[in-house]
């Protein structure tokens, strides 16, 4: 891609130029913006005399696989300096041998010689796709007669071109070119020699571009078509009439009007490029009853404006996020109201996107995250996640103001949590108010950990960029289908609709459709570690409880007018500076106390101590050396409001029995659970209960994890530390 030269000291008077006297509000805007200033860093970075206008119709970046061949170029030398026109002779040029009587020349192409050549094409390869005289074949050496006719034959003959030619000063050179299709003495030579020269050059295959260079009166030596200013003419009047006029099943798609991005008057048309190709061809997606030839009604662009967009819209589609199969999300970074800096701040982003190899969140986020970026202040993101099955593709979120402000909201929260009381202790000897095992591997493991950067204080950009490209919410949200034959099959994405809510200023995530995508990843990853011999998929628990949490923090959970519990914030604050831990039971306290969904609902907080309980005998089985312990026989997804008496039952029994086999314990272990359960479903039968099913399990899920985990606090503790102790392996009854 082009390096970005612009200079915003330099190029202050020209970019202000073309800055919009208003906010951008669409990608209309964007696409308009980029393109401008991608036209304008091209006229500045090559010195080619080709008038501005015209270098943005220009399509030097569509084929850069040229710039890699030895030769990429193949030309017939056309003198148009006698009273008819005529082949030129190679030997002319002052590289070649005089000898050299062909009349054919082949070359090496770079960026600016494909200017001066003045390539400009469609991105289609459909027939007609070349708008200017040069164009690029992929065939055989034996078709490529077929071609080099069309040169004269086909493109100077054209309509367009015809229409230029009797409007232009310089009309005659187009005439010329006209004249030699029609000769056949010159098309003769052409179709005798153009094979064997170019099989000469190129082998059995060629595949460049096929031009001409012309010798004029007011020319000292052979100039590129691009040099010629009224083969550039011909060249934009013909994207007008073929691609914005003409185009698709449109007759005529113009009409006269106010440009919506430019606002000036004048004829319209309806029928450019569309960013991210929203719209394409008919534009059924938005328009399903739409008239293509008054399409300039619905979209009116001038034909400069129009230009500028077509011009853009690669720059748009370089900002993309591959995120699955057929999955992938574009994140077009803009400013309202851009300074001159911050336009060629954002260009220069767009110059980086380019080589992203589908990855562009790498490229924007220190924009999204460093203070000391000059768009970190206005940083918007245009957020679209499409499915592309095929070529068809479908829009499936879009947030066009996304805000990186509340991606840093979050990473802040996450991280806090992180530092707060919750996972660490000010104690020497003391342990973390959440007791669970991914706070010793805090800074161990790697990506491939399922997540667990999410749980490295250290990495203060990891939640920013896995917001943005959706692994954050990948990384504990539930799989998503891969049965193509469901409806909405790809249509549906629970990672990209949380990354789109997250990313607007002012979305929310609803709390029970969170946890609808938490409990059957737990059940799947529960199922997995069964298989495995594990029994609890703990760093995913601790990661989903972490995110939860964060994001009730950030205020992207939850309706701010509601009083759901589980919405509250938890205070680390007041948490570090009150925490005060003896012994487990403490613990148990100071935690149930300081989250308000356990606090205020006693029947979450049933489900949670429950699996409290049922964590801590677990463990005490995995000392004893047993394989079948309670959490595989009563695991997350057979956890139901009619089974918690029963599972509660059997737990008890269990319990009281290695309480009672354990001499050295004396006492009933871990009653600081029970007497908690107990006084709750005694007065509030479990059949009676409201609480959701995934709401139920992902607190008893909790639990398992919290007492799984709930080791002794200190030595003091001593019925505790014999609860630990080491003991004769018991039967599991």
């Amino acid at each position: 891609m082009t390096e970005a030269a612009l200079d915003a000291n330099e190029d202050a008077d020209a970019i202000n130029e073309i800055l919009l006297d208003r906010p951008i509000a669409s990608l209309y805007d964007m696409a308009y913006l980029y393109g401008k200033l991608h036209a304008l860093n091209t006229a500045k970075q090559y010195d080619v005399p080709i008038d501005d206008r015209y270098i943005g119709r220009m399509t030097h970046e569509s084929r850069t696989d040229y710039y890699d061949q030895e030769v990429g170029l193949f030309s017939v030398l056309v003198d148009l300096t006698g009273d008819t026109p005529t082949f030129g002779e190679a030997g002319e040029l002052d590289d070649i041998s005089s000898d050299d009587t062909s009349p054919f020349v082949a070359e090496s192409l770079d960026r600016e010689k494909m200017l001066r050549v003045g390539f400009s094409r469609q991105d289609s390869r459909a027939a007609g796709h070349n708008m200017s005289l040069s164009h690029d074949v992929t065939k055989s050496s034996e078709d490529c007669v077929k071609y080099v006719r069309q040169l004269f034959d086909r493109w100077a003959a054209s309509d367009s071109v015809a229409d230029v030619a009797a409007e232009h000063d310089d009309g005659w050179i187009l005439d010329d070119l006209r004249a030699i299709g029609e000769n056949s003495d010159l098309m003769g030579t052409l179709e005798s020699d153009v094979v064997d020269s170019i099989r000469d050059t190129f082998g059995t295959e060629f595949s460049g571009v096929l031009s001409v260079r012309l010798k004029l009166p007011d020319t000292e030596s052979y100039v590129y078509p691009g040099e010629v200013e009224v083969l550039n003419e011909a060249m934009h009047y013909r994207w007008v009439e073929k691609r914005m006029r003409s185009y698709s099943e449109a007759d005529d798609a113009s009409g006269e009007g106010r440009g919506f991005i430019t606002e000036e008057g004048g004829e319209v048309f309806g029928l450019s490029d569309s960013p991210l190709q929203r719209y394409k061809g008919k534009m059924a997606e938005k328009f399903p009853n739409l008239v293509v030839d008054k399409s300039w009604q619905q979209r009116p662009l001038t034909s400069e404006a129009a230009v500028a967009v077509s011009s853009g819209v690669p720059l748009l589609e370089n900002f993309v996020q591959i995120l699955g199969d057929d999955t992938t999300a574009y994140y077009v970074p803009y400013v309202p109201e851009p300074t001159v800096e911050q336009a060629v701040a954002l260009y220069e982003l767009a110059m980086k996107a380019a080589d992203n190899s589908g990855a562009v969140v790498s490229v924007i986020e220190d924009a999204a995250s460093n203070p000391a970026n000059p768009l970190f202040d206005d940083f918007k993101i245009h957020y679209v996640a499409t499915y592309t099955p095929g070529n068809k593709r479908k829009f499936i979120e879009e947030e066009p103001c996304a805000d990186p402000e509340r991606t840093r909201l979050v990473q802040e929260a996450h991280t806090e949590l992180l530092q707060s009381a919750i996972f660490t202790s000010d104690r020497d000897d003391g342990l973390p108010l959440f007791p669970s095992p991914p706070y010793g591997r805090l800074s161990d493991g790697g990506d491939s950990d399922q997540g667990s950067r999410y749980l490295r204080v250290e990495d203060h950009t990891a939640v920013i960029t896995g917001i943005l490209t959706s692994w954050y919410f990948q990384s504990t949200f539930r799989y998503q289908s891969t049965d193509e034959d469901r409806d909405d099959h790809g249509t549906t994405d629970h990672r990209t609709e949380a990354t789109s809510i997250t990313l607007s200023s002012n979305g929310r995530i609803d709390p029970d459709w969170l946890l609808g995508q938490y409990v059957p990843r737990l059940i799947s990853e529960q199922r997995s570690a069964f298989e495995n011999g594990n029994e609890l998929p703990e760093s995913l628990l601790t990661r989903q409880y972490v995110q939860m949490h964060a994001l009730a923090r950030a205020g992207v959970l939850g309706d701010s007018s509601s009083d759901d519990p589980r919405t509250t914030p938890i205070d680390t604050t007041a948490m570090s500076d009150t925490i005060d831990i003896n012994n487990r039971d403490d613990r148990l306290a100071q935690f149930i106390d300081n989250h308000p969904a356990l606090a205020e609902d006693e029947e979450r907080r049933a489900a949670f101590l429950l699996g409290a309980l049922i964590g801590r005998v677990a463990a005490y089985q995995n000392q004893s050396g047993l394989s079948r312990t309670v959490i595989r026989q009563h695991p997350i997804d057979a956890m139901t409001r009619r089974r918690v008496s029963t599972t509660l039952s059997k737990v008890l029994e269990k319990n009281a029995h290695y309480s009672s086999d354990n001499d050295s314990a004396g006492m009933l272990m871990n009653d600081r659970y029970i007497t908690r359960l107990n006084d709750i479903v005694n007065r509030h039968s479990p059949s009676e209960w409201s609480i959701s099913t995934d709401d139920l399990r992902m607190h008893y899920g909790l639990g398992l994890t919290y007492g799984k985990n709930d080791t002794s606090i200190d030595d003091k503790d001593a019925a505790d530390m014999e609860e630990e102790a080491a003991i004769e392996t018991q039967a599991d009854n």
